[in-house]
């Protein structure tokens, strides 16, 4: 069955273009699900649904959430809709099990007034500044994911349409708008910057945004901790995620109009029911302003 699993993982990255970080996920949600299976002298082909319902309550005694407990339920699914399709199996024992409801939590975003000190904070004489700057201008001019920014080359930036060309989940390309303040800040890193944190030896490299030690395309990890450097430095505080960044572009763009298929497009949300989640934000956010400001909003002391 190893080569079979194998053949599942080839079949994630060609066929169904998943990520690397998805991929990474349903293998080490297998592995786990057939470490089980072994444990308990169980064949993954003989495997029933009265197995896949022991295993969800083993999940459950230990300590997983309900979110947790549905994304490996989620691979499982993958991997068991694969085993009918190369005819392994004939019955697909998943049919007859429900998956533990997820728990909708609301994305968090960042106010506005946050957000610009966030973006001053970067030193503009410096090479890394400029990167630093251009980057959190892109994650919330643009909303893109941080996979998505690290993995921008030279050759994606469209600057006569004011675009970034950007390949999302399953290598779905799609094009992004860029305001001015983004444009300004990207042109100033690759005029000034980018020549600085390149190094001779990788006089090749096509990523926009480059690692100041090593010159190679900077990660999604160091991305983070850059972040989490300057929230440290703000006057107020806060924990912000590149992701938080991409949740305040499509809530602000919310809260000023903008029409939520638009917001999907942008945001590359292959549902509408994924964008409309942002809905219930900028809901929850009027109802903060007013229980603040309306004199029967606020609470009696």
């Amino acid at each position: 069955m190893l080569k079979l699993f194998e053949e599942y993982l080839t079949y994630l990255s060609g066929e169904k273009n998943a990520s690397v970080h998805t991929i990474t996920a349903y293998k080490k949600d297998l592995e786990d699900y057939f470490a089980y299976l072994e444990s308990r002298g169980i064949g993954e082909t003989a495997a029933d649904h009265l197995t896949i319902r022991r295993y969800l309550a083993f999940l459950r005694d230990q300590g997983l959430s309900k979110n947790s407990m549905a994304r490996k339920m989620s691979s499982l699914r993958s991997y068991y809709r694969f085993l009918i399709r190369e005819n392994v199996l004939e019955d697909n024992p998943l049919t007859l099990v429900s998956t533990p409801k997820e728990t909708k939590k609301l994305p968090k975003f960042v106010h506005y007034e946050d957000i610009r000190e966030l973006l001053e904070m970067p030193d503009a004489t410096t090479a890394a500044g400029l990167r630093d700057r251009a980057m959190m201008e892109l994650l919330y001019g643009g909303g893109l994911r941080v996979s998505e920014m690290c993995g921008l080359t030279l050759d994606q930036l469209m600057f006569p349409i004011r675009s970034v060309k950007v390949f999302g989940k399953g290598k779905k390309e799609r094009l992004v708008p860029l305001g001015e303040p983004a444009l300004k800040a990207l042109t100033a890193y690759l005029e000034e910057g980018r020549p600085l944190l390149l190094k001779p030896e990788n006089e090749e490299e096509k990523g926009v945004f480059l690692n100041q030690r090593n010159g190679h395309a900077i990660t999604d990890r160091a991305v983070r901790d850059i972040i989490d450097k300057y929230v440290l430095k703000m006057s107020v505080t806060l924990k912000v995620s590149p992701h938080m960044l991409r949740h305040s572009y499509a809530t602000h763009m919310l809260e000023n109009g903008a029409d939520i298929r638009i917001i999907q497009e942008l945001l590359g949300h292959e549902r509408l029911s994924t964008t409309q989640i942002y809905t219930h934000i900028t809901k929850s956010h009027m109802m903060e302003i007013y229980n603040d400001a309306h004199p029967r909003g606020k609470k009696e002391e």
